[in-house]
């Protein structure tokens, strides 16, 4: 990054309040504690506090400079040669810089979005081109109205493609962040129940997707799941190029699948005609489907076969998205907490029991802003866990506790708890050695990594 003060305050129309205005940039943070030397500051008013306490605290960090408020007072502890560059808000002031370093940069930006998946197939896509590559990628949750322009503002010249997640939880916010990275392949993951609260119905959230496409237009390349019939719909109105990736329909088509272990092996055929077997790192058809969007992305950008296997192999997945671990004990530990929505419990229930049979237990934590469709949301997912024949049903929250009150009486067994401590008791009577797995998932409110840090332990982790 080769960013000077005067650079940042033409981007965003700011105005220098004090300091150099070539003083040089070396990176960006939202908080005081994250602060590295060089860096500049970029403070929000939060619901609890103001980042603007917090400017004279990143100064010492080692801070250069920072976005000032112009409503508001620079605090009399910030050094007078630091740079302040007053803004009239500092969300509008970021995306505004992020959008004009972008401007910077000729490159292959691709944009995923999609109600479940999105962060898989980020990873997925990135370790799919990195065989050929020098790739930038979304980190962590860095996927919203902060976190992609800050993801935006790490490109540097090294970079030869950027793989960019795109999180959103209100129509017209998909639209910003493409105004933003401007990707030329975006990816559909599918249109589920995510975020309904917000938009009220499944129509307006492929609408919101579909901002996606309305962006890339005609000269872009759209990549969709083709076993998703709303995207077959959405297709239809897509005036640019499109690939569709699926077992049941795609250009880019899975042929066969088998569970191995943990593991996932599958066939694909490419357009070409061409043909593969290739490894996911997680189990399951849902990451595989993942991963069929990711070779569709390779496959676009000029990879062969080699390449794709490799990459795909070598990927890493991000924390809390279908990772297995394993106790002191051998017990299998479903790590999928980062969210949770009724698609991805059913797809994680799915792998629960590919992996475990009977000898499973699934604990399940309230999905969070589902509206008026919660209650009917949660009562589905009780069944769906009957039908899946998993062995028993762990719910955490009052919510949740629906799943448990539909399982109940078709046969499965089946424990309802207030809490994490209510569910860490039930767990611990039960003789869960190295022949069961245990599904851990949630809404991210619910905190459920907490039941996965105490199932893991100190010992054995892996």
């Amino acid at each position: 990054m080769k960013l000077k003060g005067s650079e940042i305050i033409e981007a965003c129309t700011g105005k220098l309040l004090q300091g150099n205005p070539d003083q040089q940039i070396a990176g960006f943070a939202i908080d005081s504690r994250e602060v590295r030397p060089g860096d500049f500051f970029i403070p929000f008013a939060g619901e609890q506090t103001d980042g603007h306490l917090f400017i004279a605290r990143a100064a010492s960090a080692g801070a250069v400079g920072a976005f000032h408020h112009l409503a508001k007072k620079p605090d009399q502890e910030i050094p007078p040669d630091f740079l302040l560059i007053g803004i009239e808000d500092s969300l509008t002031a970021l995306q505004q810089l992020a959008a004009a370093y972008r401007e910077r940069f000729d490159l292959p930006v691709i944009g995923i979005t999609g109600s479940s998946g999105k962060t898989t197939t980020k990873d997925f896509t990135a370790g799919v081109l990195s065989a050929k590559f020098n790739v930038l990628k979304t980190t962590g949750n860095l996927n919203n109205e902060i976190g992609l322009p800050l993801t935006i503002l790490q490109l540097a010249e090294e970079h030869q493609v950027a793989v960019l997640e795109m999180g959103m939880s209100a129509a017209g916010e998909i639209k910003t962040l493409c105004e933003i990275a401007k990707p030329s392949i975006g990816i559909i993951t599918n249109i589920g129940e995510a975020h309904i609260e917000q938009l009220g119905s499944i129509e307006a959230i492929a609408r919101a997707k579909g901002e996606l496409l309305d962006y890339l237009g005609s000269g872009g390349v759209a990549v969709l799941n083709g076993d998703d019939p709303r995207l077959l719909e959405i297709r239809k109105r897509y005036p640019g190029k499109a690939y569709y990736y699926g077992f049941n329909q795609g250009d880019i088509k899975g042929l066969k699948l088998s569970l191995r272990g943990e593991k996932s092996f599958f066939r694909v055929r490419f357009p070409d005609k061409s043909q593969g077997w290739f490894e996911s790192p997680l189990p399951g058809r849902e990451s595989v489907g993942n991963a069929l969007a990711a070779l569709t992305v390779g496959y676009i950008l000029g990879l062969n076969l080699s390449e794709l296997e490799k990459g795909l192999a070598k990927s890493e997945a991000t924390a809390g998205r279908l990772q297995v671990l394993h106790n002191h004990r051998g017990t299998g530990i479903i790590d999928d907490t980062y969210n949770a929505n009724p698609s991805s419990v059913r797809a994680a229930l799915k792998v629960l029991v590919e992996l475990g049979g009977a000898k499973t237990v699934a604990v399940l934590g309230d999905m969070l802003e589902l509206g008026s469709a919660s209650r009917e949301a949660h009562l589905s997912v009780g069944r769906y866990a009957y039908e899946c024949a998993i062995g028993c049903l762990v719910t955490v929250g009052e919510l949740a506790r629906a799943a448990a009150e539909e399982a109940k009486p078709l046969g499965l067994k089946t424990y309802t708890c207030a809490d994490h401590d209510e569910a860490l008791d039930i767990l611990k009577k039960m003789d869960l050695d190295e022949d069961w797995y245990v599904l851990v998932k949630g809404s991210r409110g619910m905190q459920m990594e907490k039941i996965v840090h105490f199932l893991i332990g100190e010992k054995g982790a892996g």
